[in-house]
Formats: structure tokens, sequence, C-alpha cells
């Protein structure tokens, strides 16, 4: 465990953030960049993303349950967030910067785009490479040699809260992005209305060595406008997601609540039913290179 500066502005100064989740979470008394400190090194982070990861009991603190089988409602999500991509950018070369299961290279294929991906899980990119027949990679952006100039569009759907650098996986995308390209992220934002209400409680704060990153949309648009971007768009957005996961993840702010839409839920057999659920705690940026 090490002490870790800011990453967006490199100051030392902080202090404790929501200190009551246990979390080790501190705040930038700078920029207000919020982050885990002290933490384990990189290595350690990575070694998390193993198949447990994407099939387990305990999706609540770390992963899914189970990825896989929740193809049909990622893939749902996913083609509302190419559709929103194409009012910026047409199809061109895409690199999707941690691609699980390849679910969103797929269906961006199907768009037109010439696809690419990578992930520093070697299940995952193993699964994209073997069901679906994808140009992926695995490891870290920062690591993989890509070159310059040479995509249309870079994604980056629930990646940089995770990464050890991200102000480095942003300057990289940039590098790698013809001008005039298009960065593309999805995040929690601890800065949303949800997040600041439910304190310790919100959903967001996943165990500290997944998440080790915590955005707000300010904190976000200063690292991509200090990286040469210019930010289009910026929104709340939400995930198609069963009724069962809808209802896992509200018994952690009232189960009470929870327990009566539970009998609904076996009352009319609707616990695979999928549902489109926005609570505007996750941020979308869309960005193009100056």
């Amino acid at each position: 465990m090490h002490d870790i500066p800011c990453n967006l502005c490199g100051s030392q100064q902080n202090h404790p953030f929501c200190p009551e989740n246990g979390l080790r979470l501190v705040e930038c008394e700078n920029c207000g960049l919020v982050y885990v400190s002290p933490r384990p090194d990189p290595n350690e982070l990575y070694a998390l993303y193993g198949e447990t990861y994407f099939h387990n009991n305990q999706s609540g603190v770390v992963g899914y349950t189970n990825y896989l089988k929740d193809e049909p409602n990622i893939r749902k999500t996913f083609a509302g967030r190419l559709a929103r991509l194409a009012r910026f950018i047409r199809p061109g070369k895409l690199l999707d910067v941690g691609c699980a299961a390849g679910f969103f290279l797929d269906e961006a294929r199907k768009q037109g785009w010439n696809v690419s991906g990578l992930d520093v899980s070697s299940f995952a990119v193993g699964y994209a490479a073997e069901h679906f027949g994808l140009d992926v990679r695995q490891g870290s952006l920062t690591e993989l040699d890509f070159t310059d100039g040479s995509f249309d569009a870079v994604s980056m759907w629930d990646v940089i809260e995770h990464v050890p650098d991200p102000k480095a996986y942003i300057q990289r995308a940039a590098e790698l992005l013809r001008s005039g390209g298009v960065i593309v992220l999805a995040t929690p934002d601890v800065g949303s209305i949800p997040a600041r209400l439910t304190g310790k409680r919100w959903v967001g704060y996943k165990l500290s060595e997944e998440h080790v990153y915590y955005f707000s949309i300010p904190t976000l648009s200063r690292m991509l406008n200090e990286a040469g971007f210019d930010v289009l768009d910026a929104r709340h957005v939400g995930k198609f997601v069963t009724v069962r996961l809808f209802l896992d993840r509200l018994g952690m702010y009232s189960p009470i609540i929870a327990r009566l839409l539970a009998l609904a839920e076996k009352a009319f057999h609707l616990s695979e039913r999928s549902v489109y659920v926005n609570p505007f705690d996750i941020v979308a940026i869309t960005a193009r290179k100056r």
C-alpha cells in the first residue's frame, strides 16, 4: 500500500471523503478529484479480473453476478450508446478499451465500424476472440502498441474508474485518435445527486481495489480538456437490467420497498424481464480531439 498523488492536478494535499464507507477515499483539496489512497500497485489491481470477476455471488461488492448470461441486456444498452455516438461521427475505425467479452465491439461491427479492442482480462479477451472472431488484445492501453492517429473513435465504458492512471489513458487515447476523432466514456458520477444523498450506501462505491477513481462531470471534463479534447455532450445514462438485479440494487437503499416489489416480481414472474433503469448517477461524456 502506498499513498497516491492526485492524478488530475498532481497535488499531494487531500482530505478523507465519505470515510464511513471504509474505502480509503480521499478528495483532492486543489481540484476535487476523489480517489483511493493508499492502495495496492497496478499488478494487484489487475489480478481481480479473472473469470470469477464476471460470474460471482458478490456483485454488490465486486464484478458481476453473471456477465455472459446478461448479454441481451448489455447489447441493448450498447445499441443505444452506438446510436448516440452516430450523432457525432460516422463509422470508421474504433478501439474499445476494456472490451470485456466483446458485446460492444460486435454491436459496433454490425453498425459498420472496423473494430479492435483490449482488456486486461485474459478470460474476457479469450471469450471475445473465440465467440465473435474479434481483433482483441490482452493488456493495458498504455502498454500495447497501436499506431498513433489510426482511430476515428475510442470508447471506454465503465473503465476509467478502474485504471491506476486514468490521465495517461486519456492522453494515450488522444494520441491514437485522428484529428477530429471522438472519445466516449461512461463512469459513476460521484458528484451526482443520488451519490450525495445516499452517502456510503451509494451503489457506485465498490470494493476499493476495483474502483480506484471517482469522477464528477467537472473533474472528468477537465481531464479531457487538458488532454486536448472538447466536450460535446455530457449526460446521465442508464442501462438495461433484469428486474431481479434492479431489486437487488434497490434493496441497498430501501429494503422495505424492495421486498414489496419482490412480491410482485414473484407473483407475475418478472425476475428475468428486461427494464431500462436510469438512476442519474452514471455520466457518459462524448468529446472530440482538437
